[in-house]
């Protein structure tokens, strides 16, 4: 699987001060391990937030952490794969006057990683959203489909809309952290060879 991985040979330049890994020693490492993945865990959701300009709280629970039981295991950061509803980010839905006063939908607004774009015939369904989100936003795709077309041809008889609608998707936390995987390991390496030194200090081996 993809994602951030740390193991104890991150810390190389540490353990080679020490003659043997005895067990207190050990214990020491993989408690280096695990700290590091919580510390680079919490600067990626921070770098990610600022990067696509979206809330914390929305991501944390996408980028996810396993940590190690043993020395000879890794710890890993992973993101999932599917796609941030395009309603977490920054948007606002547009109107154009009609006569009468009336108005009608004119697509939305949207801000992703500091970029605005309005997206032309897009529509928010308010009643589709969850506790994060003020609904979903869509856009009409495809032909128009005739009356007779659509008449009954939907679930239990209804009719079915004139066009097809799909739910719009901003980029994936797994996008976003493979983009800087590199630079999250070579972070992730640093901060583990100095949590490997205060962990050893700490135990006064």
């Amino acid at each position: 699987m993809s994602g951030v991985k740390l193991s104890a040979k991150g810390g190389r330049k540490s353990l080679e001060r020490v003659g043997a890994i005895d067990k207190k020693l050990r214990k020491a490492v993989l408690m280096a391990m695990n700290d590091t993945g919580e510390s680079l865990r919490s600067n990626i959701l921070k770098d990610m937030s600022g990067e696509v300009n979206i809330k914390r709280p929305v991501i944390r629970d996408r980028v996810r952490l396993t940590k190690a039981r043993r020395l000879g295991d890794v710890v890993r950061i992973w993101a999932l794969k599917k796609g941030l509803v395009l309603s977490h980010f920054p948007h606002k839905q547009l109107y154009e006057k009609q006569k009468g006063g009336k108005r009608r939908k004119a697509g939305v607004r949207v801000n992703v990683s500091g970029q605005t774009k309005v997206l032309p015939g897009a529509f928010i369904v308010k009643t589709l959203g969850s506790g994060s989100t003020d609904g979903l936003i869509f856009v009409r795709e495809g032909p128009k489909r005739s009356l007779e077309e659509r008449r009954g041809a939907g679930a239990y008889g209804a009719d079915l809309l004139r066009q097809p609608i799909r739910a719009l998707y901003g980029p994936s936390p797994s996008q976003i952290l493979e983009t800087r995987k590199p630079d999250y390991e070579a972070e992730g390496d640093r901060i583990l060879d100095r949590e490997i030194r205060r962990q050893i200090e700490r135990a006064k081996l």
